[in-house]
């Protein structure tokens, strides 16, 4: 069973001209393979230039990484499982020893590979090693000690996968890494959710108000969609949302979601309609806050 119908590329970065790559390296074929596949991206083109990435035996230069950029834009949407597996697979060993120097190009090839992996022959690892994409994104700052943008969404993107590759497992009874060890891997990272989350509940307003204890009301229930186009399909959905004063969400959005625009548009009409209620209502505003910005809230879909 293929748990996905099609795949998302994430959006690669251009062309690189970072100095601090090798240079010394004799990269003439593939050069040349590069550019006859881009100019005609065949199968026979394609197997070229695989060959020439393969026969390099050097460390990444500017060329070689450009190259495996272009097979990955190619293959995430070419349908092929076994090409975006090895594609992939090569562009993050070949970029493992530079991570620190293109941690966006190595994690988004890490990332690539495991979800080729899985729509080809789901296992349960596959969920440990999305965990430690995850990781590495959400832990990811910049130069300037900025978390950027790409790092921002391929969190969620690896977050919705994780969850969707578990809810693929419990439907097939085929048993799924516990909590504990994906939160063991994420705090490996210095990225354990249940910490941050944690936090974030205790930050102040400016009126120096943390926010209140109390639960979301889910009403209406997020249920299946209805209907024949959605049948059988097993995804998941990462909700981003701010709380008003009175509770209400406001500003629901989807950040990720597997597979993408499937579950998104009933997502985001029914969580819209929640509210948060707190513990005391006669605490709010004296003691405690109900308005809240960045709540993010997973919705997984499978069918039991």
């Amino acid at each position: 069973m293929r748990l996905v119908l099609s795949l998302f590329l994430m959006v690669m970065s251009g062309w690189l001209s970072a100095p601090a790559l090798a240079q010394e390296y004799d990269v003439t074929d593939i050069v040349a393979a590069s550019d006859t596949f881009l100019a005609d991206p065949s199968e026979t083109n394609r197997k070229t230039l695989m060959a020439a990435l393969e026969d390099y035996t050097g460390e990444a230069t500017v060329q070689s990484v450009n190259a495996y950029v272009r097979l990955l834009m190619h293959d995430a949407t070419g349908g092929s499982d076994e090409n975006l597996i090895e594609s992939a697979t090569r562009a993050t060993a070949h970029l493992e020893p530079v991570a620190d120097i293109l941690p966006k190009q190595y994690l988004e090839a890490r990332f690539l590979a495991a979800v080729a992996q899985f729509n080809h022959a789901p296992d349960p690892e596959l969920m440990l090693e999305m965990a430690h994409v995850e990781g590495r994104a959400r832990a990811f700052t910049d130069e300037i000690g900025e978390h950027p943008d790409w790092a921002e969404t391929l969190k969620w993107k690896a977050d919705a996968w994780g969850m969707a590759m578990g809810a693929y497992f419990e439907s097939t009874r085929r048993r799924p890494p516990s909590r504990d060890e994906i939160q063991t891997i994420l705090a490996s990272y210095g990225a354990d959710v249940e910490t941050r989350n944690a936090l974030a509940e205790r930050s102040l307003d400016e009126d120096g108000l943390p926010f209140c204890p109390g639960k979301m009301i889910q009403r209406p229930a997020m249920r299946y969609p209805a209907g024949q186009a959605n049948r059988g399909r097993i995804g998941a959905v990462v909700m981003h949302f701010d709380l008003d004063p009175a509770g209400k969400v406001v500003n629901p959005t989807v950040r990720a979601s597997v597979p993408e625009g499937v579950f998104d548009e009933k997502s985001t009409r029914v969580v819209g309609k929640w509210r948060f209620k707190p513990e005391n209502k006669n605490a709010v505003g004296v003691s405690c806050r109900l308005e809240r910005t960045n709540v993010v809230i997973p919705l997984v879909f499978t069918i039991r």
